[in-house]
This record gives structure tokens, C-alpha cells and sequence, in this order.
């Protein structure tokens, strides 16, 4: 068992956010999907299950946009077998560490102007600034959420493995949360 930061609320990479609300929407959907590697979506692809969600706040720490930093943590499980081995001691090591999540957003609003970029042109580019305002999209509207991945490259900056269950009174802890 092992705890993975999904994504937060800060600015990421690729000039994408999401809103407070979308990650407590996203909260909901994560629970049961699946962990593979690198978005491909085969079947022997399949190294573990998110299992249960959380928002975590970090009262002290600000985005860029000046909201209490969020992020959405999985709690995962995977069935030790001889053939993963290797791979469980590689997030131990903390080796594969990065993750990165795909869903799927039925909005993009741009931060400047609130315009849809997917239904409509505007002349805004994510990073620059305007007014004294940095540029971004607000993904929305979620309408799927399919896997987590380990990737090497993430566009969430901090989203990756977070903690390692490693006795079996952590394991009772968290299993009896889960149960009451």
C-alpha cells in the first residue's frame, strides 16, 4: 500500500489548473481506477488500484492564484507477486515516483478573459501576464477520469508517490478507516 499526490490546484507545466471544485469531483472519481504506466492503456499494464481518495490542505502554503495549495492524495494498493517484485522496490527506492493523471475536461476556461478555449478563439497565451495576471486554463466540467500513471516527465509538479505502508498495524489502521 502506498499514498500518491493525484494533482493539486497549482498552475501546472502545461499552463492548467484545476479549481477547488474539480478536485473534489475528482475525489469521487479516482476511487477504483486503475494504476498503469506511461497513459497506455493495456490490460497487463495494470500495476495497482486506487482504493480511496482525500483532499489535503496546506493551510500555510498559497498557489500562485492565491488559494490554500490542495491536492488530491490516492490511497493504493498492489498485490505483491514475484513477477513485481523488482517494481516495489523501485517506489521504495523511490525510483518510480512520478505519476500523472488523465481525465477527461468538458471545459477550459482561460483565466484572463473566461472564454471556453475548446468553443472559442482567444488571443490570451498561457504564461504570460496580463494586468499583472498570469495566464492559465481552468480545466472543468469533468466528465471521466480513466488511470494514474507512473511517467517520467509529469506536468504536475509534485504529483507522485507520497508514503509507504511498510508494518501491518499502519495496514489495520487503514483498513479499519476504511471500514467505519
Amino acid at each position: 500500500m502506498f499514498d500518491v499526490k493525484l494533482c493539486d490546484n497549482e498552475i501546472d507545466r502545461d499552463g492548467e489548473r484545476f479549481s477547488l471544485e474539480v478536485l473534489e469531483q475528482l475525489k469521487t472519481l479516482f476511487v477504483g481506477c486503475t494504476g498503469i504506466f506511461d497513459h497506455n492503456p493495456c490490460g497487463e499494464n495494470q500495476n495497482a488500484r486506487i482504493y480511496a481518495t482525500e483532499l489535503v490542505e496546506e493551510p500555510k502554503r498559497e498557489t500562485t492564484t492565491g488559494e490554500v495549495y490542495t491536492y488530491l492524495k490516492g490511497h493504493t494498493y498492489m498485490i505483491r507477486t514475484d513477477t513485481n517484485r523488482d517494481m516495489i522496490r523501485e517506489i521504495d527506492g523511490g525510483i518510480k515516483k512520478e505519476v500523472s493523471i488523465s481525465c477527461t475536461a468538458g471545459a477550459q476556461t482561460c483565466s484572463i478573459c473566461g472564454g471556453d478555449r475548446r468553443k472559442a478563439t482567444c488571443t490570451h497565451r498561457a504564461g504570460q501576464m496580463y494586468a499583472g495576471k498570469l495566464c492559465h486554463t481552468v480545466l472543468s466540467e469533468i466528465q471521466d477520469t480513466y488511470e494514474r500513471s507512473f511517467v517520467a516527465i509529469l506536468a504536475q509538479r509534485e504529483a507522485g508517490v507520497t508514503k509507504q505502508f511498510r508494518d501491518g498495524s499502519q495496514k489495520a489502521a487503514r483498513c479499519k478507516m476504511l471500514e467505519g
